[in-house]
């Protein structure tokens, strides 16, 4: 049975596929990334679709929410269709957190957290958290401001990789390993705890 989107908002390309929409709190670095994961694995019978935020510099998880909220709201969708919050423990703490988390289990949104931040899930597709020692674990946890522009998780990918912009992300540096990432966070995760309390991220469950 084909999608039934509302004329005025069809969507092109997704009529039989199933949909997978994402919201991001991120403007740059997430949307990158997940443009190119989409454009890595086409598959006709999965779309990926990012949504953008009309103002970037609202990037709390509420307005990640309302971003996901009115978009929903524009179409008719089919059993398998999935709505993902990505989003970071850094700024907002566990109440803000765990008031989203309520909310996106009320809708049916699917939660993909990061600990401290999206950086986390990059750095594991280039090295295991078991090359480090604890004292650089807990200057990740913490995750403080190196200088004007970088904070120490992007120093770190910006150390490994000779260069690191996040409003000019290069996917094709991460995605080759993008299966050694899964497992990784996989093994960092407890899936008893609604989102990483420690260093880790979800993202790998979409």
């Amino acid at each position: 049975m084909s999608r039934k989107f509302k004329p005025r908002q069809r969507l092109s390309g997704v009529r039989d596929a199933r949909l997978i929409v994402i919201a991001s709190e991120g403007a740059n670095t997430e949307p990158q990334y997940f443009r190119g994961l989409a454009a890595k694995y086409q598959n006709s019978k999965v779309k990926i679709h990012l949504l953008e935020r009309e103002n970037p510099v609202e990037s709390s998880p509420k307005h990640v929410l309302e971003t996901l909220d009115d978009f929903q709201g524009k179409y008719d969708w089919e059993n398998g269709d999935e709505f993902w919050l990505v989003i970071d423990v850094d700024r907002w703490g566990d109440a803000k957190l765990a008031e989203i988390a309520q909310v996106s289990v009320q809708k049916d949104y699917n939660l993909a957290v990061s600990n401290p931040c999206f950086e986390l899930w990059l750095l594991l597709h280039l090295k295991s958290l078991d090359d480090y020692t604890s004292e650089t674990l807990t200057e990740f946890k913490v995750n403080a401001r190196i200088n004007a522009n970088r904070n120490r998780l992007e120093a770190e990918l910006l150390e490994i990789l000779g260069e690191y912009n996040k409003k000019n992300l290069n996917p094709g540096r991460f995605l080759p390993h993008i299966e050694v990432a899964v497992e990784r966070a996989r093994k960092l995760d407890n899936p008893e705890l609604r989102w990483p309390n420690d260093l880790g991220s979800r993202v790998f469950i979409g």
